[in-house]
C-alpha cells in the first residue's frame, strides 16, 4: 500500500513556501477523509512545530491539551498552563524569537465551537506579527467547508489575512491507483468506481483485489468503509434530519437526478429540496452537473450526481442492503454487487476519459479545450460523454463505452451527435473510448476519419 504523499505537491510546496517565510498564515480546506492532517505531518515536522489536533470539547480542556502539546519546547520547565488563547498566541510569539516557530490546528472548527471569539483573537496578534516580522506560521486546517470558507470572507476577521489557502480535494484515477501495485487497468478502474479518490478509503482499503475489499472492508459490519458515510453525514455541518439526507443520495444513486424527480423518489415538497441539495453540495458530497455547450454551461438544465465515487456505491448497494449485512449474509451480497458492477461502470469510466482528456492526454491527441465536461438534449435522445470546448466552439466530443470492443455503430451515433450541435462542432476533433478495444472495420474507419481510439490500458499509459 503506498505511503507516500500523493499528487499534493503542489499544496506541499505551499506549505514549504509559508514555512521558509514566516509570519505566516496559511489556511488548509478540504472535507474529511482527503488527507488534510497527512499532508500537514508530512511536510510540517520537527521540534519547532506545535501540531494540535481539536475535537468536541470546552475552551479549557482545549487549553489544557495544547499547553501539553507546547511543552516540548520548554523541557525541564515547570508543567504548563495557558489561562486564555490570547496567552497562547503571546507564548507561541515570544518562542519564536528563540527560533522560528510552525503552529498548526488542525480542526480548527472545534475551536472555534467553544470559542467564537478566537479568529478575532487571531487577526488581533497576527496584525502584530505581520507588522513586527515575528518569526511564526500560523497553519489554520479544517473539513467543515463552509465554515473554513466563510473564515475568509469579507467581512470576517480574518479576511485578506492568508498568505496560503490551500484547498485539498479528491485524487484522480490515476492517483487513487497508486494505492495498489497491480497494473491491470480494468481492476484500477473497478477500483475506482468502488473506492474513488478519497485517500483514506484507499487505505482502509488496502493493497487488495475488489473483490476482497468488498467482502472484508466494504460489506462487513464493523469495518470502518462500512459506516463512514453515515458518520460524516450525521456530524456534517448543518445537518439536523440526517435520515432526509440518507434518503437524497439514495436516491440519486439509484438514478434519480432531477429536481423533481429526487423530491418525487423521497416523497417531499420540491421547495423543500433545495437547501439539502445545498448543504450536500458545501459538503462535498454532491455536485450540480450541467450540459457544456460551446457557449458554456446551460444551468437551467443542472441535474445532480454524487460527488464521491464511494457515496454512490455505498447509497446503491450498502445502504440498502444493510439488514442482510448485519445478519452476516455479506457473501451473497457480494455475488449480486459483483454481478451488477460492469453495469454501473460507465459513469467512472466516463470521469476517467475526461480526467484523461483534460490532464494526461497530449494535446496532437485532443486538441485544445478550455473547458471540459459533458453534453446532452433537452429530450435525453442525444448524449455526449466527453465535451470540449474552445472559443466558443466545440473542441472535442467523444463517446466511452464500458465494453470490451466498440464497434462502428458507436462512431456512427457519435456522427449522428456531432451533426446536431451544427456548425459550432464541424471541426471538433472526434474520440471514441473502449474498455478493450475496437473492432477491425471501426479501426480501419478510425484512421482514414482520424478518430482518436483510446482503451482502459491507454488511459494509464
Amino acid at each position: 500500500m503506498a505511503r507516500e504523499l500523493i499528487d499534493r505537491e503542489s499544496e506541499a510546496e505551499l506549505l514549504r513556501q509559508a514555512h521558509a517565510q514566516p509570519p505566516s498564515l496559511v489556511v488548509v480546506t478540504g472535507r474529511r477523509r482527503i488527507g488534510k492532517s497527512y499532508l500537514l505531518s508530512t511536510v510540517l515536522n520537527g521540534e519547532r512545530v506545535i501540531s494540535y489536533h481539536a475535537d468536541e470539547q470546552d475552551e479549557r480542556g482545549h487549553l489544557d491539551l495544547l499547553a501539553d502539546e507546547a511543552a516540548h519546547l520548554l523541557p525541564g520547565a515547570p508543567p504548563l498552563r495557558f489561562a486564555d488563547w490570547d496567552a497562547v498566541l503571546q507564548f507561541f510569539a515570544l518562542q519564536s524569537y528563540i527560533a522560528p516557530l510552525t503552529v498548526i490546528f488542525d480542526e480548527f472548527q472545534y475551536l472555534c465551537a467553544a470559542q467564537p471569539a478566537l479568529p478575532s483573537i487571531i487577526q488581533r496578534h497576527w496584525d502584530n506579527w505581520q507588522r513586527d516580522e515575528t518569526p511564526v506560521t500560523l497553519v489554520l486546517s479544517g473539513s467543515a467547508l463552509s465554515f473554513m470558507t466563510g473564515l475568509l470572507g469579507h467581512g470576517a476577521p480574518l479576511y485578506g489575512r492568508a498568505t496560503q489557502r490551500p484547498f485539498l480535494t479528491a485524487l484522480d484515477y490515476r492517483d487513487a491507483a497508486k494505492f495498489v501495485r497491480g497494473t491491470d487497468a480494468e481492476a484500477l478502474l473497478r477500483r475506482y468506481a468502488v473506492l474513488g479518490g478519497t485517500p483514506q478509503y484507499q487505505v482502509w482499503a488496502g493493497d487488495r483485489r475488489i473483490e476482497t475489499v468488498l467482502r472484508t472492508a466494504v460489506l462487513a459490519k464493523g469495518q470502518p468503509l462500512y459506516e463512514d458515510p453515515l458518520h460524516l453525514l450525521r456530524e456534517g455541518e448543518g445537518i439536523r434530519d440526517p435520515a432526509t439526507y440518507f434518503a437524497i443520495l439514495r436516491a440519486i444513486s439509484g438514478g434519480a437526478t432531477q429536481h423533481n424527480q429526487i423530491a418525487t423518489r423521497i416523497g417531499i415538497p420540491s421547495s423543500n429540496l433545495g437547501a439539502r441539495l445545498g448543504r450536500l453540495e458545501e459538503l462535498g458530497y454532491v455536485t450540480a452537473w450541467a450540459p457544456l455547450s460551446a457557449d458554456g454551461l446551460e444551468p437551467r438544465r443542472t441535474s445532480y450526481r454524487i460527488a464521491d465515487p464511494y457515496f454512490g456505491f455505498f447509497f446503491r448497494y450498502v445502504f440498502p442492503n444493510r439488514s442482510r449485512l448485519e445478519r452476516g449474509r455479506v457473501e451473497e451480497v457480494a455475488r449480486e454487487v459483483l454481478a451488477d458492477l460492469d453495469d454501473v461502470m460507465g459513469r467512472a469510466f466516463e470521469d476517467a476519459c475526461r480526467t484523461w482528456a483534460g490532464r494526461y492526454a497530449q494535446e496532437d491527441e485532443v486538441g485544445r479545450s478550455d473547458e471540459l465536461g459533458s453534453w446532452w438534449s433537452r429530450d435525453g435522445s442525444v448524449e455526449i460523454d466527453v465535451v470540449g470546448t474552445r472559443k466558443g466552439r466545440y473542441s472535442l466530443l467523444g463517446s466511452c463505452k464500458w465494453r470490451r470492443t466498440v464497434g462502428s455503430d458507436v462512431l456512427d451515433a457519435l456522427h449522428d451527435a456531432q451533426a446536431s450541435l451544427g456548425g459550432k462542432a464541424a471541426r471538433a476533433r472526434l474520440a471514441l473510448f473502449a474498455r478493450r478495444g475496437f473492432t477491425p472495420e471501426l479501426s480501419a474507419r478510425a484512421a482514414d476519419e482520424q478518430v482518436l481510439l483510446v482503451t482502459a490500458a491507454d488511459l494509464f499509459a
